[in-house]
C-alpha cells in the first residue's frame, strides 16, 4: 500500500487580482499566496510520507519577473528529496510561455515528461506506471490522450495530462478529450489539470481535477487545494481531498426580501458575515456580497453605492479585523410598494389591487372560473384524484389554489420590476 499526492494549476508567484489595489486590503494574506499554498502541499507531502507527487500541469504562470520564483521552487524540491519524495510533472498551457525555466536545471527528484511524445516512468519498486506527455506550446488543440500507450500489465497505471476534457466552463479548450477516450486505455487513475474547479469525474476509472491550489480571484471560490490517493493492490482505496489555500474567496448571497428597517437589514448582512467567517476555517477570507430580494429599503440601497460599500467593509472589518476583506458590493434589490399606499392612490396598480382584495374567501363567486378548471383538466386530466393537492374536484383545493393565487398577484404587483 502506497499514497501520492495529485495536484495541478500551481500557477506559482501569480498575483491574487481584485484586491491589491484597495489601501485596506489584506496585504499580508495577499502577498505570496500561491507559495505559502505551495509550501503547504510539501508539507502536506511530508507528513503523510507519500511515494510521490503529481503536477499536472501549469506549475507556473507564464514567464517569472525574476529567478527568485525558479530558486524558491528549488528550495521546496530539496526539501521533498531529503524525504526521497519524487515529483513527476507535466507542462501546461501557462508553463510552456515561461522562458526562463530553461535556463535552470531541473531538480534532481524531478522529473518533467516529454512534450514530443507520450512518456512512461516505470516505479518498479511500488508497481506503477506513470504515463504522459507535457505541452510543447500553449495552445494545443489536438487529443493527446488518444496517443496514449496501452497499460503496463499487474501495474497500476496513471495517465498524468493537462486536459480540459470535453470543455468546462471558464478554460480554453486544450487537449480536447472525451471520458470514452480515457476509458479506453484501461488505466486506473487518470491525473488531470487545466480546470480550476475540483472534480471527481469518474470512478471506474478514477478521473480527477484536484482543481487549483490557491484561489487568486472571486471565480474561485471555495476550498482549494489537492487530492491524497491511497492504492492498495493495484485499486485505489481511498481518495481525500485536502484543503492547502490560505486566503478563501467566497460569493455571500443576502437575502434582505420584505426587510421594513435598515436595522433589520444590518442584522441580516452580520449574521451571514458571521456564517461565512466560520466556513473559511480559520484563514483570511475575501467576500463579494450580492444584496437581493424585494424590499421597499431597494432604492435608499441603491441610492449611495459607494457609501453602502464603505459601510459593508466597515462591518467586516468590525467583525473580523483584517481576516476579513469585501472585495466588492452588488446590489440587485428589487423595490417593493406598501400596500397601503399603493391602495391610497388612483393608480392602474391600486385599482387592479382593490380588485384582487374583493374577491371574498371561496371561489363560488368568480365569474368563469369554472370554464378555466375545465380547461385544466384538459390539460392535466390525471390531477392525483382524492387527497392530491391538485385534486380539482375538491371544493377546499380549488380555494386553496384561489388564495395562493390572490397572495402571488399581491406580491408580485407590490414588487416594482420584481424577480420572475
Amino acid at each position: 500500500m502506497f499514497t501520492f499526492i495529485h495536484a495541478a494549476d500551481i500557477h506559482l508567484d501569480s498575483p491574487l487580482r481584485g484586491l491589491s489595489r484597495y489601501e485596506s486590503a489584506p496585504v499580508d494574506a495577499i502577498r505570496n499566496a500561491c507559495r505559502r499554498s505551495f509550501e503547504n502541499l510539501v508539507d502536506l507531502a511530508i507528513e503523510e510520507k507519500v511515494a510521490f507527487v503529481l503536477l499536472a500541469g501549469d506549475l507556473y504562470d507564464g514567464d517569472w519577473k525574476d529567478y527568485s520564483t525558479g530558486i524558491f521552487f528549488s528550495r521546496q524540491m530539496g526539501r521533498l528529496d531529503r524525504h526521497n519524495i519524487k515529483v513527476f510533472s507535466v507542462s501546461g498551457n501557462h508553463d510552456t510561455a515561461n522562458r526562463m525555466t530553461k535556463s535552470l536545471d531541473t531538480p534532481s527528484n524531478m522529473k518533467i515528461l516529454s512534450s514530443k511524445r507520450v512518456e512512461t516512468v516505470v516505479l518498479d519498486e511500488l508497481g506503477v506506471a506513470i504515463h504522459g506527455q507535457s505541452f510543447s506550446s500553449q495552445h494545443v488543440d489536438e487529443n493527446l490522450a488518444a496517443g496514449f500507450c496501452p497499460p503496463h500489465s499487474g501495474f497500476f497505471n496513471i495517465g498524468l495530462l493537462h486536459t480540459s476534457l470535453d470543455g468546462r466552463e471558464g478554460h480554453a479548450n486544450y487537449a480536447p478529450c472525451t471520458l470514452d477516450d480515457l476509458h479506453a486505455k484501461n488505466y486506473h487513475y487518470w491525473a488531470l489539470g487545466h480546470v480550476h474547479k475540483q472534480e471527481i469525474v469518474c470512478e471506474e476509472p478514477w478521473v480527477v481535477f484536484p482543481g487549483c491550489i490557491q484561489g487568486r480571484h472571486i471565480r474561485e471560490t471555495g476550498a482549494k487545494g489537492c487530492v491524497l490517493v491511497s492504492v492498495d493492490d493495484t485499486a485505489v482505496s481511498d481518495i481525500r481531498k485536502v484543503a492547502l489555500d490560505v486566503l478563501r474567496w467566497s460569493v455571500c448571497e443576502v437575502d434582505v426580501t420584505d426587510t421594513e428597517t435598515e436595522t433589520e437589514i444590518w442584522e441580516i448582512i452580520r449574521k451571514n458575515l458571521e456564517t461565512e467567517r466560520e466556513a473559511a476555517e480559520d484563514r483570511p477570507l475575501a467576500l463579494r456580497i450580492r444584496l437581493r430580494g424585494a424590499t421597499k429599503l431597494s432604492d435608499k440601497l441603491a441610492a449611495y453605492p459607494d457609501r453602502l460599500a464603505h459601510q459593508l467593509k466597515a462591518l467586516g472589518a468590525e467583525i473580523a479585523g483584517d481576516e476579513l476583506w469585501i472585495e466588492k458590493v452588488e446590489n440587485i434589490t428589487t423595490g417593493k410598494l406598501d400596500l397601503e399606499s399603493a391602495l391610497a392612490g388612483d393608480s392602474a396598480v391600486g385599482r387592479l389591487l382593490q380588485e384582487i382584495l374583493s374577491i371574498t374567501d371561496g371561489s363560488s363567486n368568480i365569474d368563469g372560473l369554472n370554464d378555466k378548471i375545465a380547461e385544466l383538466r384538459q390539460k392535466i386530466p390525471d390531477t392525483g384524484g382524492p387527497g392530491s393537492p391538485l385534486d380539482l374536484d375538491d371544493e377546499d383545493t380549488i380555494d386553496r389554489l384561489v388564495d395562493e393565487a390572490k397572495h402571488m398577484l399581491i406580491g408580485r404587483l407590490l414588487t416594482v420590476g420584481g424577480e420572475k
